[in-house]
């Protein structure tokens, strides 16, 4: 469909601005920055940066030429996708995750004004004390999450948004996965999933947040279509990292890894995963529970199979990487081989990357170093020294304040927020 017939006339192209600007190596990220613009608010995801970042690192770093497929290989909610998209580049989306696709898909994917209308419509007519038990997850203690009468009115939305069309469907239901914290018995200030009996919760009804929700995703759809400068060239889909590049056809990389063992996004998102286990293909609570291991920085192999494999990726950097994991493994032999996996994972992807890069390609990682035990893991350096070992040149490095912590408490003393990034930016 052209894109005259989805968005107004003289519309499109209207560029958000990156409102980043570069002191020596820091990047200057003002506050009070408005972060989630077109379809960037659908849905809150944990440890995802803000858009302004990708939006600089394409304008300001990247080739200017909208023919070159942006691969983001850990794309998470999609920022970087959208952010592509309004570029005007072909990208590609992937991710362990489930839902990260899941909900990558709805935000990057185009609506027409036609179809938001007659999801306005279709909501507005929405009778929320219909309830549809047979919808309910058949998970254990599923009421310690939610009350009955929660229950009933989320039920009602998940039977409808699966009688809509595919497109309409995706973007109702990662709206209706948005609110499921929200209107839970769950916590709202940390990022796990726990009922607090100090701080009792009285959560708003389904009935009264997902109008509220759907508005908001739907003004920002409307958002999204007004700024593009051409319909959205691109594909998200599921696969690890480490094992499913060699497929893929890319020029340059805009990527943010997991932190070593610090979000577990299946744990954290699991009220998402409870309502759609179906929709993500995974179907069961039991084959739920088998993805908390999969993610890269959570899942182990054994160590001498790192060791041998990273002897070839940290030339130059043996050393202090033993010392670390040596340090590490004196308090928890388990999360010194979770420290050592992450790194034979994340050396695993790049020698698939190097491999299937298209020449001149740049890369820009964004990384902050972990706390294991305090233990400071120095993330930035030896991803570094993998890149260099497998034939890219390292042109740039700057950093920037985070700011915006989707948890808000301390975590206990062995580890602890993440104060700062790095941006780093190698060419093939």
């Amino acid at each position: 469909m052209p894109l005259s017939e989805l968005v107004s006339p003289g519309a499109a192209n209207t560029n958000l601005e990156t409102l980043i600007t570069r002191k020596n190596n820091t990047l200057v990220i003002p506050e009070g920055l408005a972060t989630i613009p077109c379809t960037h608010g659908i849905h809150r995801f944990a440890g995802k940066f803000i858009p302004n970042l990708p939006r600089y690192l394409l304008r300001e770093l990247m080739p200017p030429m909208r023919t070159r497929v942006i691969l983001d290989p850990f794309c998470g909610s999609g920022t970087t996708l959208v952010e592509a998209a309004l570029e005007g580049k072909p990208f590609i989306g992937m991710d362990i995750d489930p839902l990260s696709v899941f909900i990558s898909s709805a935000k990057t994917q185009l609506l027409s004004n036609n179809q938001l209308s007659t999801l306005e419509k279709f909501w507005a007519q929405h009778d929320f004390s219909k309830g549809h038990p047979e919808v309910i997850p058949a998970v254990p203690n599923i009421n310690h999450w939610f009350t009955d009468k929660t229950l009933d009115e989320l039920s009602s939305i998940k039977f409808r948004c699966k009688t809509l069309p595919p497109k309409l469907k995706l973007f109702s239901l990662v709206v209706f996965s948005s609110i499921l914290r929200r209107v839970s018995n769950a916590d709202d200030q940390t990022q796990k999933t726990y009922v607090s009996h100090t701080l009792p919760k009285t959560p708003p009804s389904p009935s009264v947040l997902f109008p509220r929700f759907l508005n908001r995703a739907i003004k920002g759809m409307r958002e999204y279509a007004s700024r593009l400068p051409t319909s959205p060239n691109g594909i998200v889909r599921q696969g690890d990292a480490a094992n499913d590049i060699a497929a893929l056809e890319f020029d340059d990389v805009i990527t943010s890894p997991p932190y070593i063992d610090s979000i577990d996004y299946v744990y954290n998102q699991m009220l998402e995963y409870f309502w759609l286990l179906d929709e993500l293909g995974i179907y069961s609570h039991k084959n739920y529970l088998a993805m908390r291991k999969q993610p890269m920085g959570f899942r182990t192999c054994t160590k001498n199979i790192a060791t041998i494999f990273l002897k070839k990726y940290l030339t130059g950097a043996e050393e202090s990487f033993e010392t670390i994991c040596s340090k590490i493994g004196e308090a928890n032999p388990k999360e010194e081989l979770t420290v050592r996996s992450f790194f034979f994972d994340y050396a695993r992807h790049i020698e698939q990357v190097s491999a299937k890069q298209r020449k001149n390609g740049t890369y820009a990682c964004i990384v902050g170093n972990s706390l294991i035990r305090g233990i400071t893991v120095p993330t930035d350096d030896l991803v570094t020294r993998i890149h260099i070992n497998a034939g890219y040149k390292l042109v740039a490095k700057y950093t920037y304040e985070i700011r915006r912590h989707y948890m808000k408490f301390p975590r206990r003393n062995n580890s602890g927020k993440i104060k700062q990034d790095y941006v780093l930016i190698f060419k093939a």
